[in-house]
This record gives C-alpha cells, structure tokens and sequence, in this order.
C-alpha cells in the first residue's frame, strides 16, 4: 500500500504514520518535521506557503499510484467568541486548513485512488469559542462534496472525534465555564492509539460510503 499523510510529527498524522508503517506501507510525508527518518519520503515545508506545495510534490518523486491521501495537518486558532476573531486570524485558519488542502487535491486527484481530508464534529456541531476552527472546517466539507462531483478519485471528509493531542490539550485548557461544550471534548477523549484504530477501521471501510461524504468515526 502506498499512502501520503501530511502532518506527522505528533498527534493524528504522528499515529497514522506509525500505524502505515507497522502495516509495510510505502509512506510519503508533508510537515514542519519528520521523526521517523528514513523511512518515510519526507519533504519539510509550510503548508501555508501554497506555492511551494507543488515543488514539494515532486521533490516526493511519487512514482505510480497512491492509493490513500490523508490531508490531516491543521491549526485549532484560539477558543474564543466569534466577535473576538480578527478577519486575519480567520484567513490564517483557512490558509491551513482549507486552501493549503485545495492545492494539494488539484495536485493529487490525478494519482491518488482516495483522498481523506481531515474535517471535525466542530463543523456541524455550531458550539460557542469554536469560530475560525469551526468554520474552516464547513468549508473543508463543502470543498469535499463539491470536488466528489468534480474528480475521479474519491474524496471524504472524516471526523476523528476527540483524541488526546496536543490540539485537544489546548481546547480544554479554555474556559470551561464560558464554552459548556468543552466539558464534554474533555470527558469524550481518548488514547492516541485508541483514536488512529478507530480512524483506520473507518479508512478500511471507505468503499461503503459515497463519495464526498462526512463521516464521524464515532457514528460509524
């Protein structure tokens, strides 16, 4: 299996890696940093720097299909009201998590079979504190079901539920009292390991589901 994963210095893409590499996948990486070394084809880039997405495409050297693309690198913001995001800080959330992951699509839709873009519950739920975060993450699955209908590969956006990263570490460090939704992120988590086995058993059934579907792990 051939598989490219962006994000994998820590938390979801970190796990994901390992799992694919347990598995003797072929893994091809994006990211600030790899730990894995020499066993993953790695290219150090800014995800917000879409210009240089492509060159770090071909720098991978992906000779012939990829049969999974997991598009997971993404930044939380801050948890606060809606009326205390600056439009700057929401184009910064988007830059990462929308457009950085609508160039890659255009570049990988002809050589992947599957692309999975990370989305999350926070796209449908409507929470308070939730804002760019939120938002971005609605485009992410509009973006999805549009290019479903646009691409021969089969695209999805997946909801990983609450795992205990360092995004989620964050989350639950805000105001509890102010954001109530909070009290549940904290009580819903689970393990790193816990939350890629999950992830993965939804990836292995992905035929079963329509092409630019959202999918909640924790509803499957």
């Amino acid at each position: 299996m051939r598989v490219l994963i962006t994000g994998i210095s820590r938390g979801i893409g970190y796990g994901l890696v390992k799992h694919y590499l347990e598995e003797d996948a072929e893994v091809y990486g994006l990211g600030r940093s790899n730990p894995f070394g020499d066993l993953v084809k790695f290219y150090k880039v800014d995800m917000g720097a879409f210009e240089k997405l492509p060159r770090a495409l071909d720098y991978l050297e992906i000779d012939g299909e990829l049969d999974l693309t997991i598009l997971n690198a993404g930044i939380l913001g801050e948890i606060k009201l809606m009326k205390e995001w600056s439009v700057k800080e929401l184009q910064n959330i988007f830059d990462i998590n929308v457009w950085a992951n609508k160039v890659l699509i255009d570049e990988l839709a002809p050589i992947s079979k599957k692309i999975v873009v990370m989305s999350s519950g926070a796209a449908v739920n409507g929470n308070p504190g939730w804002g760019g975060y939120a938002l971005s993450k609605c485009a992410v699955n509009m973006m999805v079901s549009i290019y479903a209908k646009e691409i021969d590969s089969k695209i999805y956006a997946l909801a990983p539920g609450v795992i205990d990263t360092d995004m989620v570490a964050k989350v639950i460090s805000a105001d509890h009292g102010k954001f109530p939704s909070l009290d549940r992120v904290e009580s819903g988590r689970v393990s790193l390991e816990e939350g890629v086995y999950r992830i993965v058993r939804v990836l292995e059934k992905l035929d079963e589901f329509e092409s630019g579907s959202f999918i909640d792990v924790r509803l499957v």
